[in-house]
């Protein structure tokens, strides 16, 4: 059985969720460009990145990677939005319930993108304080809350998809 193909229209919430998660990472290549200079040639750096030394330091140019990177995941997300019927889903989709179904998983797309653009900056900013030996905890708090929310939320819209799906 095909799919229908519906075009779910982005609401005030799932724009404004787009636009913030491409300020994040804008404002992580801003952050980068105003402090390069200030920062010394080897910072520490808070991804696993293969010109990475033993001691967890690197050139202070792979800040870059970071914002590109979650920069092009954010775009193959918000474009992979456009076609919800080819995602997986945890129930038969048809023509009654396709709408929230595809509602509900374009969502849960732009939120993790958000958690990306988060991610992004966060690290960003860490190698930044970092490598300017500001003294900070950001890594200590946000190391074990990014995981649990990148598992956790998809989690949460599976379990409310398959409630309302039962209905």
């Amino acid at each position: 059985m095909t799919r229908p193909k519906i075009k779910i229209e982005k609401t005030t919430i799932d724009k404004s969720i787009e636009v913030f998660t491409f300020l994040l990472i804008i404002g992580s290549a801003i952050l980068i460009g105003y402090f390069y200079n200030q920062l010394p040639e080897k910072i520490p750096i808070h991804f696993n990145w293969p010109s990475k030394d033993e001691n967890g330091f690197g050139a202070k140019n792979l800040l870059w990677t970071s914002p590109i990177i979650c920069g092009i995941i954010t775009i193959a997300v918000f474009k992979l939005n456009k076609y919800p019927w080819i995602f997986n889903y945890p129930t038969e989709i048809d023509d009654e319930n396709a709408r929230y179904n595809y509602k509900q998983a374009t969502l849960l797309l732009r939120i993790v993108a958000l958690l990306i653009g988060l991610l992004c900056f966060s690290i960003t900013l860490t190698s930044i304080l970092d490598g300017l030996e500001i003294e900070n905890n950001l890594d200590t708090y946000l190391a074990p809350i990014f995981p649990i929310l990148l598992i956790g939320i998809p989690i949460l819209f599976v379990i409310r998809i398959l409630i309302v799906n039962k209905k």
